[in-house]
């Protein structure tokens, strides 16, 4: 009889990447898609529980070293190898004077995705990740293609940390998850004191992103092949311009005229380039 061995089963959606040659050589030949994620909150403590139980660095083991450890972590989502870096504004906790840097803009400029964070004993902080939300979204206008393409992103509740507390939370699931459907957003609750769901909210956003970025390299394609059709057809009016103005000084040149097939020719031409240092492929 054949022996077997019980193994602990691993999370397949979102697990560290393991020595494995052959995953180690895809590294190394292509590099993986790095997915920047943004908080944004003025809870500093929600902001930081939740970046150190995704992904602790060494100033989380040594608080007095003051040098910057950036928050990279390389994992598997979906079968698929990502990084995902975490951008933590460290922003001030006044609320009033979060968005005045301009650092903040650069944070929300360079991010793929964003978490809107709250906490669930705090009214105002739910206002105040609606207001940030209407924030990133006319900073990142210009790359959405239309209004219906929302920006990937989450709304993240953070729950009482004492569960004997939870009937008197302030903002109740149903508020945050209502707030999040008219957001266009997903919604997620998330517990500091175990680590429930941190795991599932990275999981979320990076798929996000995938599916945000497909869509605008869809889009992108689909702009540009209008934009050499355009090219084109500008191009191929002016050859028909210049024909019809060489060729009309007799009767003769006329009927020859008739008889040319500007689209055959049109095409020998651009074979050849508009000029002699163009090639066209």
């Amino acid at each position: 009889m054949h022996s077997h061995s019980h193994e602990p089963r691993q999370n397949l959606k979102l697990r560290p990447i393991q020595n494995d040659i052959g995953i180690e050589q895809a590294i190394r030949s292509v590099p993986l898609p790095m997915y920047r994620v943004v908080f944004v909150s003025p809870l500093v403590g929600a902001r930081s529980k939740i970046a150190k139980a995704f992904c602790p660095t060494q100033a989380d083991k040594h608080p007095n070293d003051n040098r910057k450890f950036p928050r990279i972590r390389e994992c598997i989502v979906d079968g698929e190898p990502i990084t995902i870096e975490l951008i933590d504004t460290l922003g001030p906790g006044d609320a009033d004077h979060y968005f005045e840097k301009d650092l903040m803009s650069a944070y929300i400029e360079q991010g793929d995705g964003f978490l809107f964070i709250y906490s669930a004993e705090n009214r105002k902080s739910l206002e105040l990740a609606k207001e940030n939300y209407g924030w990133v979204v006319r900073r990142k206008q210009h790359e959405r293609d239309n209004a219906t393409n929302p920006i990937p992103g989450m709304l993240v509740a953070v729950r009482v940390e004492d569960e004997h507390k939870a009937t008197w939370m302030e903002v109740t699931w149903e508020e945050g998850n209502k707030l999040a459907e008219e957001m266009n957003l997903a919604f997620i609750q998330v517990s500091l004191k175990n680590g429930r769901n941190v795991e599932e909210v990275f999981i979320h956003i990076a798929r996000l992103i995938k599916k945000y970025q497909e869509r605008k390299k869809r889009i992108s394609c689909m702009h540009w092949a209008y934009y050499d059709q355009k090219i084109l057809d500008d191009r191929y009016d002016k050859v028909q311009g210049t024909n019809e103005r060489k060729h009309v000084t007799t009767t003769r040149e006329r009927e020859v005229l008739g008889k040319v097939d500007f689209d055959v020719e049109f095409e020998n031409e651009q074979r050849a380039g508009c000029c002699v240092g163009c090639i066209i492929t």
